[in-house]
């Protein structure tokens, strides 16, 4: 309670409005089980009853709080392995539209950001927005060069209400956490931190410009994909000056055809180019609906507004690769062994789960496997088995399926599993030659010489903790010593092996680049046989030792 008082202190005028909202939408069982009910004085307790279904009501509740919901209700909509089909169809048509700001208060705010009467750098300026969301505004304009390019303009004051409403969710998702052991596993403090991310850096105009800066790097020796041109020189955290492109909306695939534009050929286009920024570059476009794809003239594709994007480790991306491959063909126990690895569980049936994994694969028949409906159904699998995919998994997989959506635009009969096969195999291809340079297998041996000696410790420390009884297991906690000198036994055959095995791996390729011989003879094939007899004789001698 003492820490509910400190919070609403500072933001009791922000959360009474929340809460106000809530009660007018008919929400007062949420703001229940929040514990917010005391927080208010009893004339907003008032309920106001509704025929509307209540994800509808939730809906409209989150747009009239603002940006900050919006964007929650957003990522939300994406979590098909949290939120029941009903939710998230509901959520996914949440918009971030919002009325135009005066342009009195727009040309204050470019003033203050160019320190300049905007006159001084552009030629003209259109007054009327070609486009208004609850984050800024888009203004069509020419530079003094003549240059035609677009302004985007933050919303005044934006900043610290975001800010608020951050807090308030923070606080509120670490008190739902302590309190309700069933949601806790949801881990509604892991999606606010997320959503915490995604809004902070949208609010910083220099992150977007930034991104499509990269962005436009990597695809600078590409003649068919287009990325803006950013003008640094006059943007800065509330404004964004960029090249103006263009294109045209594949929204209306129709319409496409009349300016001379070939579908298929764009998608075609627009599926390398998402599948490049996501296996190769490893930074891709997180928001790719069709507001941010363009088709334009000669049949090349762009892509816009950098605001949100996602990153891939190296594991990660090799991770999806095998996901990918597994889905395009057909592997029920490839992809289980990915899910089991990507998700958290308390308890898992590994044999329901291939047989969901099967059951998803024989539903789709012979017919050409879609991304997306691959993707959702592997969410509802998911949630089924009260799985839950990691933050920047679900970002991917939403970003894919918004992808795959454009492209079944351009081309409803593209099979983008077929399309993309050679893509995966080529990809599975450079990561086994860069697993196996010089460089990646040292850093491998590396790994594996502190695992090999901090796992004898790890074990000790299990077993200490389980002798304690600080870990619930489902074992028979007998002869804990013999099970302890036996792990740790086969942990150190399995170093030893592991690491033989490296060392065989940096010898060999040395020896071939080599080419060392004895009297015309390859050492290479005769230190192998003998190495080989060796490790045998090592094997046979240990499995018969008395233990």
């Amino acid at each position: 309670m003492l820490k509910l008082i400190m919070v609403t202190a500072r933001d009791r005028k922000r959360l009474t409005e929340i809460i106000t909202i809530l009660i007018r939408h008919g929400l007062q069982d949420i703001i229940q089980f929040l514990g917010l009910r005391n927080v208010v004085t009893p004339s907003v307790r008032q309920k106001i009853p509704s025929e509307t279904a209540l994800p509808e009501r939730l809906c409209a509740a989150l747009e009239e709080l603002g940006p900050t919901f919006v964007k929650l209700g957003q990522i939300l909509a994406s979590r098909s392995d949290l939120l029941s089909p009903e939710w998230t169809a509901a959520l996914g048509r949440l918009h971030s539209h919002a009325s135009p700001i005066p342009w009195q208060d727009a040309e204050e705010v470019m003033r203050n950001a160019l320190g300049n009467d905007p006159a001084s750098v552009f030629s003209s300026l259109e007054t009327t927005p070609l486009a208004a969301a609850s984050i800024g505004q888009i203004h069509r304009a020419r530079l003094k060069d003549g240059t035609e390019v677009v302004v985007k303009i933050q919303r005044p004051g934006l900043d610290e209400k975001l800010r608020a409403d951050l807090r308030l969710l923070r606080f509120l998702a670490e008190s739902i956490e302590q309190q309700n052991h069933d949601i806790a596993r949801f881990r509604p403090l892991q999606q606010i931190l997320f959503l915490e991310t995604v809004l902070i850096q949208e609010l910083d105009f220099c992150y977007e410009a930034a991104n499509g800066e990269q962005a436009r790097r990597n695809f600078s020796d590409n003649p068919d994909v287009i990325i803006p041109k950013i003008y640094w020189e006059w943007s800065s955290s509330m404004l964004l000056v960029q090249d103006y492109l263009p294109g045209h909306s594949p929204l209306k695939p129709d319409s496409l055809s009349q300016y001379g534009y070939d579908g298929p050929h764009l998608a075609k286009v627009g599926a390398n180019a998402f599948m490049k920024m996501v296996f190769e570059h490893r930074f891709y476009h997180a928001d790719p609906h069709p507001g941010n794809v363009m088709a334009m003239p000669g049949n090349k594709v762009s892509f816009i507004d950098f605001g949100m994007v996602g990153r891939l480790s190296e594991s990660r991306r090799n991770e999806l690769l095998s996901l990918m491959y597994a889905i395009s063909e057909r592997d029920v126990l490839g992809i289980t062994d990915v899910l089991i690895g990507w998700c958290y569980a308390d308890a898992l049936n590994v044999t329901e789960l291939e047989l969901a994994a099967s059951f998803f694969l024989d539903r789709q028949g012979n017919l050409p496997l879609q991304l997306s409906k691959a993707l959702t159904d592997m969410f509802t699998t998911a949630r089924e088995f009260k799985l839950m995919l990691p933050p920047d998994l679900v970002l991917l997989f939403k970003a894919l399926i918004t992808a795959d959506g454009v492209l079944h635009r351009l081309d409803p009969n593209m099979d983008i599993i077929d399309t993309l096969r050679p893509v995966i195999h080529e990809q599975i291809q450079n990561s086994a030659t860069t697993l196996f340079n010089q460089r990646s297998v040292a850093r491998l041996g590396q790994q594996l010489l502190h695992a090999s000696t901090s796992l004898p410790q790890t074990l000790r420390l299990t077993l200490r903790r389980l002798q304690h009884g600080r870990i619930q297991a489902d074992v028979s906690l007998t002869n804990l010593e013999k099970l302890g000198a036996s792990l740790e036994r086969a942990a150190m055959t399995l170093a030893v092996a592991l690491l033989t095995a490296i060392l065989a791996l940096i010898l060999g390729e040395w020896f071939i680049q080599q080419d060392i011989r004895l009297a015309d003879i390859p050492v290479l094939p005769i230190i192998s046989g003998v190495g080989l007899a060796a490790g045998i004789c090592w094997l046979i001698w240990h499995s018969q030792r008395p233990h």
